[in-house]
């Protein structure tokens, strides 16, 4: 069990909190604010910090900067309590170096899946430190860069956003020769389950608030919406390799997101939500209304689109959570993707599809 300092300024919240994990079996020290906090886990470093974003003094955001900014605290995973609503405070959150985000309210089970999710990759890491001197550079140098990809990304999706606008608007199509697209069909999973107290277009509206949220905070370029599905492009820099990290947990966001802000009107289970990811070209089309100016951007059908959304329809006839053709799923990084049940019928050459779990250590 690990030693967590918990911070929260609401004495209600951080009680049921610091209850929840003590059960658990962890050692739990509570501050109410930033700054008694950081002098805390200076004095006796944390496994593991839980902070709320909005407190009086030195926020969560604050602290998460601060954390990072000390030699012997620096690597301290920490978990920020914040609000689906704020879409802009999360983002700043993840960019200051947060490891993770739960949104408010959470259920006991959810804050113990990030903790043990977060513990495990911390031990996964000293583990890899014990092995061999080249193992330990490898390791503290890939962290690094995860750490200034994460902390450096807002600013950088802005700039390449504001390029690719441009382009947009000069020649009214994007492509992208390589990029990753996941394909989730929420917004049927609403359909299905309109019947519930809250109307269709609460939940529709609710449905993109929580694409939005899960996907532009891992790093989306684009969110569209294509028929009963959500998509989202994340293109790969020119030059480079897709990032298929990146997707693979936005997606695993978008069902908590899902589950969180709409499970009260269609049921918990973020197995209901079937989502595929696939690598290929992949090009947008800015359409115009002659009446209205600007209609957005729309998805151009191509082989990329078909084959995720063949996925996407094996994926929920097995009842699977997310899914990916072989061939991609053999290029996921072990840390974020553990490989289930494979079938057959994608419509690809090698048409064997594979579901994708979050380990659990």
């Amino acid at each position: 069990m690990a030693a967590i300092l918990l911070i929260e300024d609401d004495p209600h919240q951080r009680a049921f909190a610091a209850m929840v994990l003590a059960e658990a079996g962890h050692q739990v020290r509570e501050a109410p604010e930033g700054q008694e906090a950081l002098r805390l886990a200076l004095a006796d470093p944390p496994e593991l910090i839980v902070c709320d974003v909005v407190m009086p003094g030195m926020n969560g955001y604050q602290l998460v900067s601060a954390v990072r900014r000390e030699p012997a605290i620096c690597t301290t995973p920490v978990i920020l309590l914040t609000s689906l609503a704020g879409r802009a405070q999360v983002r700043v959150g993840m960019t200051a170096g947060a490891d993770d985000y739960l949104p408010k309210p959470f259920q006991p089970a959810e804050l113990l899946e990030a903790v043990d999710a977060l513990l495990q990759r911390r031990k996964t890491q000293y583990d890899a430190i014990a092995g061999s001197l080249m193992q330990d550079m490898d390791a503290a140098l890939e962290q690094q860069r995860e750490v200034l990809a994460a902390r450096y990304e807002s600013q950088l999706l802005q700039e390449i956003n504001g390029k690719w606008k441009a382009d947009v608007a000069a020649g009214g199509e994007l492509a992208f020769a390589h990029a990753t697209l996941l394909v989730a069909d929420l917004f049927s999973v609403v359909e299905r389950d309109g019947g519930g107290r809250a109307s269709p277009a609460d939940l529709f509206r609710r449905a993109h608030e929580a694409a939005g949220d899960a996907l532009y905070l891992f790093g989306a370029a684009h969110v569209l919406h294509h028929g009963q599905d959500v998509i989202g492009v994340f293109p790969a820099e020119p030059g480079a390799a897709p990032d298929l990290s990146r997707p693979l947990r936005a997606a695993f966001a978008l069902q908590s997101a899902a589950a969180s802000v709409l499970g009260a009107d269609t049921g918990p289970d973020p197995s209901r939500l079937a989502i595929a990811l696939d690598v290929g070209p992949v090009s947008l089309l800015r359409l115009q209304d002659p009446l209205h100016g600007d209609a957005g951007l729309a998805p151009v059908p191509g082989p990329t689109l078909q084959r995720a959304q063949a996925v996407r329809g094996l994926a929920r006839t097995h009842g699977w959570a997310v899914a990916a053709m072989a061939t991609v799923a053999q290029k996921l990084p072990a840390d974020v993707a553990a490989k289930g049940r494979s079938a057959a019928g994608a419509g690809a050459a090698d048409g064997t599809v594979t579901e994708l779990l979050r380990p659990r250590g």
